[in-house]
């Protein structure tokens, strides 16, 4: 189309293509401004749907003007093609600049211009649902401006337009990848995945396929950004995995929360080590914190040569006394006041005496080890408790999640280990809970269908299983004195002939692999003749295959929505079950 007009805008270059629209560099003679139009593709003309979602996008970033969002103009139709006038921003694209670790402070950029534009949309009711670096635009004059609203959702809307997996998997949070609905720490999440790319020069999760990179976000706990840029400081690496946290409570809740802590994190990492100043921070459980300060005066033209009497008339001080003390001191491995005796020294005599200066640096040295390990333990400590706190409250795979980073911080450390084993078992039994509580269900509503169908042979043996699994559950006991009385009023109708008949269906949905079919009509047929030979064999393998078919049923159509955890839980349900059957046969 270049070379093109589209009402009064001449098509001067292709900027970019997508599976939706094309964009162009266009000029717009009345005002004699360069825009930049996005032009519906052809076949998606006779699409209503389609169309109606280009004009949401008109329509809802039409709504918003912030400095760090591309701006909307208008939105038209000429000649059977819809297109949308946006600003054009003259720069490259974040994208561009990727693929290689960048600094710290140029990623606090891009955060704090990205965190105020989400603000404002979701203040507004939009949610973005596809940040990613190659929808953040930088300008020659490096303003940072967020565009590409095409799949944003207004959060009050229920239309099924945008509903489901949209978007881009490597930087989709966990429920958006599950189908879930999504708020504005969805795009918050995604931002944390730009800022890890950003720090560490790779994207955390990418599987070999979409669905598997999908499934990671879901159940892989994040991988450290410190661990692929060890220049980075625990701090910002600290951010950068709240930001990916799996659960929206867990996470920033507004981008101002993010930036800030990024930013404090970076002050931090760049704030120089004072020569002058030596700090020792030791924590145990029999030890207070202690801090040792040395700071050397600046030396100026001294008054009196060393050992005269000064106009305080303090003591002359000897230093060959002096240098012993602090000799004993550093064999005794007193390496605190040797950093104490060694600066008064060296402020005595600023030229230096014997090895002072060695013990100085030895005895600092030692300090400094000392409070990086004491830091490896609290850095631990911290960790377990928080894992430990999460245990108590049922947040699982957050206390995983912490549990391994604090392996990795003390791998011989074996509390990390024991909560761990605890955490799996917990998960197993949750699992459990869980897929009880779902065959419960599915169970319950199977038999509320049949009741609804006036199948109360079906429904009562549908019953007569919930209640084995658990006789209390909602009014099953009443549904099932219902269904007796119902098969009872029943039972005169059918004739042995019909049993006959019953059976020789049933044999026929087997050979046609219909065992939902086949389970109904054997049930019929134990109702009315539960002494005969082989029924129960006949019963227990048509539950076992129609379960199976439901549940593969059940899989399919999580997959279909995107559900890829429930779906994956659904498939261990059948392996589970298939394995219990082969034991027991």
């Amino acid at each position: 189309m270049i070379g093109e007009t589209l009402g009064q805008f001449k098509l001067k270059k292709e900027l970019g293509r997508g599976g939706f629209a094309t964009v162009y560099r266009a000029l717009q003679p009345t005002l004699n401004r360069d825009v930049a139009i996005k032009v519906l593709h052809p076949e998606f003309m006779r699409d209503e749907r389609a169309l109606k979602r280009f004009l949401r996008e008109a329509q809802a970033i039409a709504r918003i003007s912030h400095p760090n969002i591309v701006a909307v103009y208008d939105y038209g139709e000429y000649n059977g093609r819809a297109y949308l006038v946006m600003e054009f921003i003259a720069g490259n694209t974040l994208k561009q600049r990727l693929g290689k670790q960048v600094q710290p402070r140029f990623a606090l950029d891009v955060i704090t211009a990205l965190g105020s534009a989400l603000d404002y949309a979701h203040s507004k009711g939009l949610v973005h649902r596809d940040v990613k670096p190659a929808n953040v635009l930088i300008t020659e004059d490096d303003r940072i401006v967020l565009s590409d609203f095409g799949i944003v959702r207004l959060a009050d809307d229920d239309s099924s337009l945008t509903r489901g997996v949209i978007g881009t998997p490597q930087y989709m949070s966990p429920e958006q990848a599950l189908g879930q609905d999504v708020d504005g720490r969805s795009d918050l999440y995604s931002l944390g995945v730009v800022l890890y790319e950003m720090l560490a020069g790779r994207v955390p999760f990418r599987g070999d396929s979409a669905v598997a990179t999908l499934s990671m976000h879901v159940t892989m706990p994040v991988p450290s950004a410190r661990e692929q840029n060890p220049s980075l400081s625990e701090g910002i690496d600290r951010v950068v995995r709240r930001a990916l946290a799996k659960d929206p409570a867990e996470r920033y809740q507004k981008g101002l929360e993010l930036t800030a802590a990024f930013k404090a994190a970076v002050e931090e990492a760049e704030r120089p080590v004072e020569p002058t100043l030596v700090t020792l921070q030791r924590e145990s459980a029999n030890q207070p914190q202690a801090t040792i300060t040395v700071e050397p005066q600046p030396v100026t033209e001294p008054s009196r040569e060393i050992g005269a009497a000064s106009e305080s008339d303090e003591p002359e001080i000897d230093l060959e006394v002096l240098y012993r003390r602090l000799r004993e001191t550093y064999e005794r491995g007193d390496y605190a006041a040797v950093v104490n005796l060694a600066g008064r020294m060296l402020q005595l005599a600023p030229g230096g005496f014997r090895d002072v200066q060695s013990m100085l640096s030895a005895a600092t040295n030692e300090l400094r080890m000392r409070r990086s390990t004491a830091s490896v333990e609290l850095q631990l400590n911290e960790l377990v408790e928080g894992a430990e706190s999460a245990i108590a409250e049922g947040r699982l795979l957050t206390a995983r999640q912490m549990l391994q980073q604090a392996r990795r911080v003390a791998p011989s450390d074996p509390r990390p280990t024991e909560l761990l084993e605890q955490v799996e078992h917990l998960r197993r039994e949750e699992d459990l809970r869980r897929r009880s509580d779902s065959r419960l269900e599915t169970l319950y509503q199977l038999a509320q269908s049949k009741i609804k169908q006036d199948d109360w042979r079906w429904a009562a043996n549908v019953l007569r299983e919930l209640s084995e699994l658990d006789p209390n559950y909602r009014d099953v006991p009443q549904l099932i004195v219902q269904a007796r009385h119902a098969v009872r009023e029943d039972e005169g109708h059918i004739t042995p002939t019909d049993v006959v008949s019953l059976r020789h269906l049933a044999e026929q949905a087997e050979l046609e692999d219909k065992w939902k079919e086949a389970l109904s009509l054997w049930e019929q047929v134990e109702i009315q003749q539960p002494s005969m030979a082989g029924i129960d064999q006949r019963l227990s393998l048509a539950r076992h295959y129609a379960r199976i078919h439901e549940l593969n049923e059940e899989a399919s159509r999580l997959v279909g929505m995107g559900q890829f955890q429930a779906a994956s839980e659904k498939l261990d349900e059948l392996k589970a079950l298939e394995a219990e059957w082969q034991a027991a046969r």
